[in-house]
């Protein structure tokens, strides 16, 4: 416990770490599946999805648990999406008057907070965030569900999907996710604002809110650089799928109005959302290398979401444009980026890859027996898109999950830990503290590129 004290990272792994054994135990239960007990490998599969709101499943959540297994998965995706760590300051928040430093730094680690807000006052945006979306949606999706299923399906098929879609867990009772509700325009449109919202960032929605109320107040430039990246790859997002798709099967039915709305959905729940409406295996292979970057870019820092983040990339393409320009300053909406936001930003992306690039070899060599499931697009592009989607928190798949043999099990439930609790967490977990008294070198250049 002194060396978690030490370095407050530590508490977000172990925390996570806790909630994910509680879940596996509480799934290996007999009253939470139908039939046979499941394995303690599956069971830590999917209790490891659910926490760290990935998605991907080796089970039908609809079939092959029980109502109180299902609910036992809901239960994690809420504490996987808001944080571990938020319900456990909450705690501490009602016994100690203030919180240390540490826990603190814990906090804004976890929900991405820049600085400006007190810990009070984020916990209470938080949860109060969280809470009424959730309830909006799952109102919304009653009014339609209610016309198709009973009225206590209804309201329980209304609140497991509204939670799962603004925690961007992709977690679905239906076994071929939404894709009945393709044709759906206001469906479709009620899970992408539910997905989006999960995925900018409890600090953004909260500096929005406070917008709205004071528009002389001005947003951070952390909220402007989410905003906008967002923005721009959802809409470029969505004219590359309907290029990319134009003359497919499962478009071509569809007409301009519907054929674009699937484009735009497409481009929203690859950002590790994990729902979908046409089945991923029947997209054309630039469609999903398109799929396949927007898994590894992710959502906005402090969301639901994973992947690199999209201040990450904002961060590093205006460095590169700046450098393009002759320009030392990394400058944006009249603000300049710090040294230290713009490290982090490379490091997050030479780790992610560097990670990612690990991990698929290693699973392309456990699983390197063609998978028994019909493979589309060759078994190359199927373990690229499992691994991606795994370390985004994403949850699509070409149909690998259910055919993985237990190490291939084990490589992408590491790379969802990895994935929900973030590289930076990780790195500075993982390393050694800095000595004090370093010695510093004089530079020297070093010829690159």
């Amino acid at each position: 416990m002194e060396l978690i004290g030490q370095r407050p990272g530590r508490k977000i792994v172990v925390y996570f770490m806790a909630a994910i054994l509680a879940g596996s135990v509480l799934l290996m239960l007999p009253v939470s599946t139908v039939g046979q007990n499941i394995s303690f490998l599956d069971a830590l599969f999917t209790s490891t999805s659910a926490v760290c709101v990935t998605g991907l499943t080796v089970l039908d959540t609809g079939n092959d648990f029980t109502l109180f297994g299902q609910i036992i998965i809901l239960a994690m995706i809420q504490l996987g999406g808001i944080g571990i760590m938020t319900l456990a300051t909450t705690v501490l928040l009602t016994i100690i008057p203030k919180l240390s430093f540490q826990d603190r730094l814990v906090l804004t680690q976890t929900l991405g907070d820049t600085g400006k807000i007190k810990p009070h006052s984020l916990l209470k945006a938080v949860m109060l965030t969280t809470f009424t979306v959730e309830l909006i949606g799952a109102v919304l999706l009653f009014f339609r569900f209610s016309r198709e299923f009973p009225l206590g399906k209804a309201v329980y098929y209304s609140i497991f999907h509204s939670i799962s879609a603004f925690c961007n867990a992709g977690f679905s009772t239906f076994s071929n996710s939404l894709e009945n509700y393709r044709d759906d325009i206001l469906m479709m449109f009620i899970f992408s604002a539910l997905i989006i919202l999960g995925g900018v960032g409890f600090v953004v929605i909260r500096e929005l809110v406070i917008k709205t109320r004071n528009r002389k107040i001005r947003l951070s430039l952390h909220s402007k650089l989410c905003l906008s990246v967002t923005g721009v790859l959802l809409l470029t997002g969505t004219i590359a799928f309907l290029f990319a798709e134009n003359g497919n099967e499962f478009f071509e039915g569809m007409g301009l109005t519907h054929g674009l709305v699937n484009a735009f959905f497409q481009a929203v729940t690859s950002r590790t959302a994990g729902f979908n409406t046409i089945p991923q295996a029947n997209l054309t292979e630039v469609s999903l290398l398109i799929t396949i970057i927007l898994m590894f870019i992710g959502a906005c820092p402090g969301s639901t979401a994973g992947g690199v983040k999209t201040t990450t990339l904002g961060v590093i393409l205006i460095m590169a444009y700046r450098r393009f320009l002759g320009r030392s300053s990394v400058t944006v909406f009249r603000k300049s980026i710090s040294n230290d936001s713009i490290n982090r930003a490379l490091t997050v992306i030479l780790v992610a890859i560097l990670v990612i690039v690990i991990m698929f070899v290693l699973f392309m060599f456990v699983e390197e027996k063609p998978i028994p499931h019909k493979i589309s697009h060759g078994w190359f592009v199927d373990a690229a898109f499992e691994v991606i989607s795994a370390f985004g928190t994403v949850g699509l798949s070409l149909g690998t999950t259910a055919h993985l043999h237990s190490l291939g099990k084990i490589i992408i439930i590491l790379l969802m830990f990895t994935g929900r609790v973030g590289l930076l967490t990780l790195v500075f977990t993982l390393a050694r503290p800095p000595k004090k008294g370093e010695i510093i070198y004089l530079d020297e250049q070093v010829m690159v590129g």
